[in-house]
């Protein structure tokens, strides 16, 4: 369960989805499962890079992916400013057409759909404080696809 360091930027997001991707492969996750995976992988890692850190700030985030027994968890870690998604109001409503729905918020409702383990947490790693998210998704629950 080691820590992989990568630039918080958009060029590296794919290098960042490799290795998450990869770990799930090696861990065994169903490749029916590995899809929803790498959406809700992608929208932490996104808000990460797209909001975390400020001006012409470039910087890193910490990921790790590995399988706990009946789940698959991705953690990632990051200096920037403190964002706790966990607190974001669930969006109850899906909007009736892109004209009418509101700016933000349903990418954090998406991943309450795909992950049934979310937790964030914000302080000291070391020298640095820093926010913590830990998302873990049940392999073995027979869910065809988001309900």
């Amino acid at each position: 369960m080691k820590w992989q360091k990568f630039p918080a930027t958009r060029e590296e997001y794919y290098s960042m989805l490799d290795f998450v991707m990869e770990s799930a492969e090696k861990a065994g996750v169903p490749d029916d499962k590995q899809i929803y995976l790498e959406l809700g992988f992608e929208e932490a890692a996104s808000n990460i890079i797209n909001y975390a850190y400020t001006g012409s700030e470039v910087g890193e985030i910490s990921i790790r992916a590995y399988r706990e027994a009946e789940h698959f968890f991705i953690e990632l870690k990051d200096s920037g400013e403190p964002f706790n998604p966990l607190l974001k109001e669930e969006i109850k409503e899906k909007p009736s057409d892109l004209e009418s729905a509101k700016v933000g918020g349903l990418g954090i409702s998406f991943m309450r759909r795909i992950f049934d383990e979310m937790s964030y947490h914000f302080g000291r790693d070391g020298e640095l404080f820093c926010n913590h998210l830990k998302l873990g998704m049940k392999l073995s629950d027979d869910r065809a696809g988001l309900s």
